[in-house]
């Protein structure tokens, strides 16, 4: 069955709508295309190395590409640049949902898995695999995606039913179409011991991975044994290049054709894009804001994170760092959502508020250490905090870190890094979907993805609350709350909402969706 097609409005008035958890261009290698299969390399930019392509584990974004390609899912994205919507995927002979809780599903007989070294059958698709998969999700890093799931019933070797514990309208489009929705191998991944790093070593779908060189780059090719519809390019090679900046220059080089561009090259590149270029702008759905660990002894006096709040001037951060591209934010929810904040409590910096606290809290000539990912422009709007917070007495170091470390920095699972972060830049891509991005911060997430580290018993019942109202005011004042306890914790300081933008190269005929997120689907190829 496919959902009909949403619009911008029907997306906002249904509230059921959703895209990749991408830290960049979050790809979908379908195979099928209006033209036949080219043997013309595709070179797509990765703005970081993988660590892991574990649906559960990994930190989102390029590794759905993979996962796309080459693994096995119920449901894809629908190829519109207009409109949000789902369809059943090439893995299912039949894909229903029957009530507002419960979904059906039959796989399709005779897919098989198969060993990425010696490329041996490793075992059928089935339900089984679907079931593992699904409730994996439950006990992983990203659970809340899988909140509303109940369980998995399988009914037969290749048909089950998902039993959801409430009404959930974002599911499709939130979890079973984004790359926390893949079917792994159930053989395959408990033969690794539950979880897995790096690449997985299985595949099923449209193509097989047919080179990684660690932090350089990674290759596709089809797979021989797929027996669907045939991959539209042969040749696609993701090319590690961390710094935007670098991405745009390699693309003048002619050495990438796709890539996603820096916020603030988007009006430059629009009116003079590069020779052979095409140049696209979208509304985003992601959101930048500055974290304070609340957790740190350095930052444990409420009235030290209010001061920090008081004096960052967001405006001047916005104009130096982004070229005042973007829209200013008072929250996490992204303009064009339910849940979209209007203003905030410190929109406006109060330099002689923020000396008053620093204080009483007896904090003068405190030292700081301010982390961001080592690009140009998070550089730039750390440089500008650096400023503001010396304006208060305040000391801050700027420690650029590469996007693979930096990642890892507030996870307690990936050492100690998390006892000494105390500021940091952050940006986090997600559904456009309030629920999606109010998850990371629930008391669950401390730890994880809540480098904050606070916890909030409103907070959580809100977001549970959240997920099943259908009510569109009521569920506006839900997310209106959850960001207010965010500001009052102190331990944020929201910025800005970007445009997405991207560069390919003419000749290419790619999908787009409408927060501008690239989906080789049906359709994308070669002209």
């Amino acid at each position: 069955m496919t959902s009909p097609k949403l619009s911008r409005r029907a997306m906002m008035a249904a509230t059921a709508a959703s895209a990749s958890a991408a830290a960049f261009v979050g790809g979908l290698l379908d195979p099928s295309s209006a033209w036949a299969q080219s043997d013309r390399l595709l070179r797509v930019r990765a703005n970081r190395t993988i660590l892991s392509t574990d649906p559960g584990y990994m930190i989102g974004g390029i590794e759905m590409m993979l996962q796309y390609a080459c693994l096995a899912r119920l449901a894809t994205y629908t190829d519109s640049a207009d409109s949000w919507g789902w369809e059943a995927s090439e893995f299912v002979s039949a894909l229903e949902q029957v009530d507002p809780q419960t979904i059906s599903f039959e796989m399709k007989k005779g897919i098989m898995w198969y060993d990425g070294t010696t490329h041996e059958e490793i075992a059928e698709l089935d339900a089984e695999d679907v079931k593992y998969s699904l409730e994996r999700m439950q006990i992983s890093e990203w659970k809340d995606k899988a909140v509303a799931l109940d369980h998995v019933e399988v009914t037969g070797s290749h048909t089950g039913i998902i039993h959801l514990n409430q009404p959930f309208a974002p599911i499709w489009l939130t979890w079973l179409c984004d790359g926390t929705g893949t079917i792994v191998s159930k053989v395959a991944v408990e033969a690794a011991g539950g979880k897995y790093d790096g690449i997985f070593n299985f595949y099923c779908g449209y193509y097989r991975v047919s080179e990684w060189v660690q932090k350089q780059s990674f290759s596709l090719e089809p797979n021989p044994n797929w027996g669907g519809t045939p991959p539209a390019i042969s040749n696609v090679k993701f090319i590690v290049i961390e710094d935007e900046k670098t991405a745009e220059i390699a693309f003048e080089a002619d050495e990438i054709d796709l890539t996603n561009i820096a916020i603030d090259a988007i009006p430059r590149l629009l009116a003079d894009p590069p020779e052979g270029g095409v140049v696209k702008e979208f509304a985003g759905t992601q959101w930048f804001w500055m974290g304070l660990n609340v957790d740190h002894p350095n930052l444990q006096d409420i009235r030290v994170r209010r001061a920090i709040q008081h004096a960052v001037d967001v405006e001047t951060i916005i104009e130096g760092a982004w070229a005042g591209v973007g829209t200013r934010a008072h929250g996490i929810v992204p303009p064009g959502l339910v849940g979209f904040r209007e203003e905030g409590k410190y929109d406006t910096p109060d330099l002689d508020a923020a000396r008053a606290l620093i204080a009483e809290a007896g904090a003068e000539g405190m030292s700081l250490t301010l982390k961001t990912i080592n690009v140009a422009d998070r550089i730039a709007a750390a440089t500008i905090i650096q400023a503001n917070l010396a304006e208060i007495g305040l000391n801050v170091e700027v420690v650029p870190v590469d996007p693979g470390p930096f990642w890892n920095l507030g996870l307690e699972s990936e050492g100690d890094d998390w006892k000494d972060l105390e500021l940091w830049i952050m940006s986090y891509l997600d559904s456009p979907d309030p629920s999606q991005m109010t998850q990371w911060y629930i008391s669950d997430q401390v730890g994880v993805w809540n480098w904050e580290r606070w916890s909030d018993p409103e907070y959580d019942e809100l977001f549970a609350a959240g997920l099943a109202e259908t009510d569109l005011e009521k569920r506006h004042a839900i997310y209106i709350r959850m960001q207010e306890i965010m500001e009052d914790t102190g331990g944020y300081v929201f910025l800005m909402f970007p445009p997405n933008g991207v560069l390919y190269r003419e000749g290419l005929e790619p999908v787009i969706t409408p927060n501008g997120y690239l989906f080789l689907l049906p359709g994308f190829g070669w002209a």
